[in-house]
């Protein structure tokens, strides 16, 4: 009888340790995979008692904000959908993106960066509903408006960028989508040719083409190799193949092309391949490095919404030159060059967070986490931007012009598939308040026009201008 009880009570002990080892292993182990599955109602009940902070522009307009329902229960709403490239998505079902998914752990009220640890270990063991703290952006809401109504109807992109913060104002992708119907329209969007979910400014991968011309340009004349004025022995020569596809001028010249300044202007194709050769392979790669091209930007957004660019393993000279090839640019990048010349020389680190706020507390500004970047000389800048001035005043970029505000950019074309599909480019500044720019890079997919990068280039800078 007493063996037959001690074998019941060590069955009852080993039973009892097989269970706490269990809930041990649940409850601590796996207990992050537990709470993350899509079917686990604390999880939701969880997410739903997040009072999730703001995301805010640089003038504190809200652009993603938590608000009651009919039923009392909180719901992201995003008062200004063409943002979304930038603020993300936050969804129960798909989880986040963008900024909400880089500063989840702020908007929810758990980041340690906001609040003293040990206050959100004490929220969490005594199971308080986290209050989120607010995100302010660099985005200027105005000028974010300008930049998607300027590019609607085109597949592309837009990225503005101030001089020499570095400080991004606006960046559209087109198309894009509603964060509000999210859900709902998951499945199309996901299976939509045109690609609505992605960021074209910071995923888009895109040959430079002639707007690789800007870069060569300062670079041969800060090596001394070029001068604007040279003329060239065979002047008419303006076209050359790629892919068997011939690369015209961004636009048709209207007065003669001899000078490598006219090449610039009008964005034609084998002149910019003489000067890859007078650079030499060596320079002209490391003209790609000093503009930042072949680097990934910081932005700070998740690595998986940020292309990783790398430059080409064995680039060929000429490919390279013409911009085809294995060389892929963000339009980020190319905004960057476009900052590079404006700011005389130096590229700028960019910023795209301005500050956080922990929940009834006061701003804490957000560092960038890039540096600086020396590309060329100023005087050699300050002769890329002329030409610049003098594309947009008669050139290829001639679209660019607006009645009351100096525009200075150059708009070129690249083969994009070996069907002959064309993509169009601009990249230029502005002058804003004194000492300061905006600079810009747009990308407009299957076009025949360098003029329609232009066009909407021009819009978004005048529009800009007015509005800073």
């Amino acid at each position: 009888m007493i063996a037959n009880l001690r074998r019941l009570t060590a069955l009852f002990i080993v039973g009892f340790a097989i269970i706490s080892l269990a809930v041990a292993y649940w409850s601590v182990v796996r207990s992050d995979g537990l709470l993350a599955r899509d079917d686990n109602p604390r999880r939701v009940d969880a997410e739903l008692a997040i009072a999730r902070g703001q995301i805010m522009d640089r003038r504190g307009t809200s652009l993603a904000r938590s608000v009651p329902d009919e039923d009392g229960v909180l719901a992201r709403d995003y008062p200004y959908p063409n943002v979304a490239p930038v603020v993300g998505y936050y969804s129960l079902r798909y989880g986040v993106g963008g900024v909400e998914a880089a500063y989840d752990d702020v908007l929810r009220g758990e980041a340690s960066s906001i609040l003293p640890p040990a206050q959100v270990v004490t929220n969490r063991w005594l199971h308080r509903d986290p209050v989120g703290g607010d995100v302010r952006l660099t985005i200027d809401l105005e000028m974010q408006q300008a930049a998607g109504a300027a590019l609607a109807g085109e597949r592309g992109a837009v990225v503005l960028v101030e001089v020499p913060s570095g400080e991004v104002l606006a960046l559209a992708s087109s198309p894009t989508y509603d964060p509000n119907q999210l859900d709902e329209e998951w499945d199309a969007l996901r299976e939509n040719d045109a690609a609505p979910l992605v960021n074209r400014v910071t995923q888009g991968l895109y040959a430079p083409g002639a707007a690789l011309q800007t870069v060569l340009l300062g670079a041969g004349l800060n090596a001394g190799v070029v001068e604007l004025e040279q003329v060239f022995e065979d002047a008419e020569a303006l076209a050359v193949e790629v892919d068997g596809v011939a690369v015209r001028c961004g636009a048709m010249p209207t007065d003669a092309v001899w000078t490598l300044l006219d090449a610039y202007r009008w964005a034609c194709a084998s002149p910019f391949e003489t000067v890859g050769y007078a650079l030499g392979q060596e320079r002209v790669e490391g003209a790609l490095t000093d503009f930042g091209l072949g680097v990934t930007p910081a932005l700070g957004l998740p690595p998986e919404l940020v292309a990783d660019v790398q430059p080409p393993a064995e680039a060929n000279l000429s490919e390279l030159a013409l911009g085809q090839g294995d060389l892929v640019v963000t339009p980020l990048q190319m905004a960057l060059v476009a900052a590079a010349v404006a700011n005389h020389g130096e590229a700028p680190a960019l910023r795209l967070v301005d500050a956080v706020r922990p929940p009834g507390g006061e701003w804490e500004a957000v560092p960038g986490e890039g540096h600086p970047r020396a590309a060329i000389s100023r005087a050699s800048a300050d002769a890329v931007a002329d030409a610049m001035r003098q594309a947009v005043r008669s050139g290829a970029a001639s679209e660019a012009a607006q009645p009351d505000v100096p525009v200075s950019g150059h708009a070129g074309l690249a083969v994009a598939a070996a069907d002959g599909t064309l993509n169009a480019w601009f990249i230029g500044f502005a002058p804003a308040e004194e000492g300061h720019y905006l600079a810009i890079a747009v990308l407009v997919e299957d076009a025949e026009d360098a003029g329609d990068a232009a066009r909407v280039g021009g819009e978004v800078l005048g529009a800009a201008v007015m509005a800073s």
